[in-house]
């Protein structure tokens, strides 16, 4: 299993990487591809910090974007998480340093391999 082949569940949303979709008690949150990077981001940052220029390397690579861009970002990926950023469920600004996850992050088997026995280690 490859770190694209995990899947998340962090509070109330199921994150499949593999999939690149975020689903919400079965329902799919539609979420543009660069939101669903900076997700994945936090994600596998949580729960420490990152920093604004961490998530410019982390998402948008050699493209030269401004740090209003990842602000601008995150407040997107806000309002598609239907999230608050005064009372955040998911994404806290930490002023001056970034962004963080607050939400619980647990790796979960994918659908497809759940149930399946794992493969026999080989000498």
């Amino acid at each position: 299993m490859t770190s694209k082949d995990v899947e998340y569940q962090v509070d109330d949303l199921r994150v499949d990487v593999a999939r690149a979709q975020v689903t919400r008690a079965g329902e799919v949150l539609p979420l543009p591809g660069l939101s669903f990077d900076l997700l994945v981001a936090l994600i596998e940052a949580a729960p420490r910090i990152v920093s604004t220029d961490e998530l410019l390397t982390r998402v948008w690579g050699n493209v030269v974007v401004s740090p209003e861009t990842v602000s601008q970002r995150v407040k997107l990926l806000r309002d598609a998480l239907g999230d608050n950023p005064r009372e955040p469920r998911y994404v806290a600004g930490v002023r001056g340093r970034g962004y963080r996850l607050v939400a619980q992050v647990e790796s979960v088997l994918p659908a497809a391999t759940a149930g399946k026995p794992a493969p026999e280690a080989t000498s």
